[in-house]
């Protein structure tokens, strides 16, 4: 029984090898994507002590992810960035298997960590330098501590347990402002097992004070602009209930229709249940808002509390399965059928995701070989700071600007000195709201086609042109 239990023991370590090695292989999959440009820009710019623009609408503490993707770009480039990343998805696949170890057993938590692996949404965002995975981190670890604190007797342990998840639930506030959302849930979850005494004086008093002196002393804190970006972003994306509920759940489907068997289980359905409840805020804030903004993203946070209630409906499903056979080899072929089943999806959906966004490498190479300093670059797409990014180092006096910064549509200068030298029309992806179509009067005269670029995507291919001044 030992030796079996130290072999399901050393699986985590060869789970955590298959996705070190996924993710390392295929860290160059695309070219930089403009969350993650601006991620990395806005980092420089406070590690620098320049003037940063973007920190009072950046949609999480400037102080938290940002400083740390500048800081893995500074040694390693994008994929240092991205590696930063892989860092903290690979401490979340532990922490799911500790929650699964901790409210059932060992054989749950290796389960619930393979199919939070095997899920396309994780091992998309462990290759992208965006502050996703840091948040998931550091919430995921806050509810472990719950767990943990809940499942202890009233003691020095268990005050540290709560401390230490007042801490993490804080950290995980300020990485990503949405991240509130999961907190109240769990406090809820916390008063009725250690009760409101303990609960407020460990747990909610601890994270009042974090949040009172980073609002007082951090840089850049969540002022007045953040909430009417947040307010604007609602407006702009909103889409109807029925549309978003099918683009939401083509990524957590299979997980929440799983975990249902494991609410059914005879001896911790309950448990399930209370995963189930605790996976769905970001899920109800989408449905009420109707915001589709970074679902397909924000799913991973529903994910670290629904892996585990998921491995106990496939362990449950391998017990219906095989009529409750006696015999673990049945048992176990369905428990792996489900599983391998699960990866095939996650596949599916990660090569979905890693072709959504247009591969820009192109486009940067091009203006790597034709560009000048001092130039301007206009574009009719909102990813701007890709270039400023991408092309910033070797070209330190371009300007790199948004097209209605440079002409109206009916063709006045309003901002620059002088025309731009480059248009680059990314329709009908990054420039579908400003389409090049509404300034051809301004551009027929003046530019001309320079390079035409096709990108392909899951559902079809976009087009990018590059216009060069006459």
């Amino acid at each position: 029984m030992i030796n079996r239990t130290n072999y399901k023991k050393h699986l985590i370590w060869v789970l955590l090898l298959y996705g070190l090695l996924m993710t390392l292989f295929d860290l160059d999959y695309n070219s930089v994507f403009f969350d993650e440009a601006l991620n990395i820009v806005v980092g420089r710019q406070l590690l620098s002590g320049q003037y940063c623009p973007g920190c009072l609408y950046f949609m999480g503490s400037v102080i938290v992810h940002p400083v740390l993707a500048a800081a893995g770009d500074a040694i390693g480039g994008l994929n240092g960035a991205r590696i930063v990343s892989l860092i903290f998805g690979m401490g979340i696949i532990g922490i799911v298997y500790m929650t699964g170890r901790v409210l059932f057993n060992i054989k749950t938590g290796i389960i619930a960590a393979t199919l939070f692996l095997f899920s396309g949404t994780t091992q998309y965002l462990m290759k992208l330098a965006t502050y996703d995975t840091v948040g998931a981190f550091f919430l995921s670890t806050g509810a472990l501590l719950i767990f943990v604190a809940v499942g202890r007797e009233k003691d020095g342990k268990q005050i540290a347990a709560l401390l230490g998840a007042s801490l993490f639930l804080f950290l995980a506030s300020i990485t990503k402002y949405v991240l509130p959302v999961f907190i109240p849930p769990l406090l809820v979850y916390l008063w009725f097992r250690l009760g409101f005494r303990r609960t407020f004086l460990f747990t909610v008093l601890p994270m009042l004070g974090l949040l009172v002196l980073f609002f007082l002393v951090a840089p850049y804190a969540p002022k007045g602009e953040v909430l009417e970006h947040l307010r604007s972003s609602e407006t702009t994306v909103q889409v109807d209930l029925l549309t978003l509920a099918d683009w939401t759940f083509r990524w957590i489907a299979l997980a929440y229709l799983l975990s249902v068997f494991g609410m059914f289980h005879e001896k911790k359905g309950k448990t399930a249940i209370l995963l189930f409840v605790l996976s769905t805020p970001i899920i109800l804030l989408h449905m009420v808002t109707r915001v589709e903004q970074s679902i397909n993203k924000n799913v991973i946070y529903s994910l670290v509390f629904l892996a585990p209630a998921t491995a106990l409906g496939v362990d449950h499903i391998g017990n219906l399965f095989s009529m409750r056979s006696e015999n673990k080899i049945i048992r176990n072929f369905f428990t792996i059928a489900v599983i391998v089943v699960s990866w095939a999806y996650g596949m599916y959906n990660l090569r979905w995701l890693e072709r959504q966004y247009p591969d820009m490498n192109p486009v940067i190479e091009f203006f790597q070989e034709k560009g000048f300093d001092e130039m301007t670059i206009a574009t009719n797409g909102w990813g701007e700071v890709i270039y400023t990014y991408s092309l910033g180092n070797k070209f330190p006096n371009a300007s790199f600007v948004q097209i209605t910064e440079a002409v109206r549509n009916d063709g006045n200068v309003i901002t620059l000195n002088r025309k731009p030298d480059f248009i680059v029309c990314e329709d009908p992806y990054y420039g579908d709201r400003c389409p090049c179509e509404d300034y051809s009067d301004y551009m027929k005269d003046d530019y001309t086609l320079l390079k035409e670029f096709e990108f392909d995507h899951p559902w079809g291919t976009s087009i990018g042109m590059i216009f060069g001044r006459r």
